[in-house]
Parts: structure tokens; C-alpha cells; sequence
């Protein structure tokens, strides 16, 4: 490996989704809280209130307990040719657009769709091998989300250049 293009470390990787976890628990917890303490409220919105942030403390429990699993499941490494550069728009709500950079690359029969930050997708050459280190996303029936042709990645931890002898 000759070249470092990204690096970051697993907490850095999952962030967003450990953000939006605690998001979702923390309005759960109030959803509680707010349903046990204010008395002044009917009995039926004390009821609903309470019903709604117990939900959203399981799902988030659920998407934390995914997210575990995704980090024990342990780093995948693959050596890959980058076919193609792309900058995806996505809708994400209120009629807003979100921008994701994606490395279009793949091994054979095995194609790799890895969503990385602007300055990774910057530092990356279409054509040159690359060495990704990755960590595979979970679903929720405890099996890889992906098929066996094809990987969408979201928590890339580090990309550095491979020699052209190693490449597919």
C-alpha cells in the first residue's frame, strides 16, 4: 500500500448513525417523561404520549442494537478498481435534496457502491486500484443486507491506494 486516501476511525464512521440513535432515545425518554409528570393533561393524550415515546425508545434501541451488530461483525477489507466517480442527489424531505459522493468500483462479478465524504471522493482516481476497509451494514433479520453481486457501503474507515498486480 503506497498511498493513504481516507482514514477515520469506527466512532467517526458510524457517527451519523449513532447521532440519530440518540435523537430518536432522547425523544423517546421525553415522550415518557412528559406522559408521567404533566397531570394537567387528559388521560387518554397522558396515555398516547406515553405509548409513542415508548416506541421510539425501542426503535431506537432496534437501530442501536443493529448498529452493534454491524461493528462486531468486524472490518471487511477489498482490493478494487474504481470504474466510476459519482455525485448522487437524494430527496430528503420537505422537498430538500442531500448530496452523497459515491465510489462506483468492483471485483469481477462483485460490484461496490462506496458512500464516502467529499475529501475521499476528491483524493480518488477513476482506473487505480484501491485497498477499502469497510464494516458491513446489519438488517435487521441478522443477515448482510446486500446480495452477493452487489454492496452498498456506508461506513468506510479507510481507502488507500493497491498495487495494479493485486487488482481484478
Amino acid at each position: 500500500m503506497d498511498t493513504v486516501v481516507y482514514s477515520t476511525s469506527p466512532l467517526q464512521a458510524f457517527w451519523g448513525l449513532l447521532v440519530t440513535m440518540l435523537f430518536i432515545f432522547g425523544m423517546g425518554v421525553i415522550g415518557v417523561g412528559i406522559a408521567v409528570f404533566r397531570h394537567n393533561d387528559g388521560r387518554g393524550v397522558r396515555m398516547l404520549t406515553g405509548a409513542l415515546g415508548v416506541f421510539l425508545v425501542i426503535v431506537s434501541l432496534v437501530y442501536g442494537g443493529l448498529m452493534l451488530a454491524s461493528v462486531l461483525s468486524g472490518v471487511q477489507t477489498v482490493v478494487v478498481r474504481l470504474n466510476n466517480k459519482m455525485v448522487a442527489e437524494d430527496n430528503c424531505g420537505n422537498g430538500g435534496t442531500c448530496i452523497r459522493y459515491v465510489l462506483e468500483t468492483g471485483t469481477g462479478n462483485v460490484l461496490y457502491d462506496f458512500n464516502v465524504p467529499a475529501e475521499a471522493y476528491a483524493h480518488a482516481q477513476v482506473n487505480n486500484c484501491y485497498q477499502v476497509t469497510y464494516y458491513t451494514s446489519r438488517s435487521p433479520f441478522n443477515v448482510v443486507a446486500d446480495t452477493d453481486s452487489y454492496h452498498q457501503i456506508d461506513a468506510v474507515t479507510r481507502i488507500e491506494t493497491a498495487d495494479t498486480a493485486a487488482c481484478p
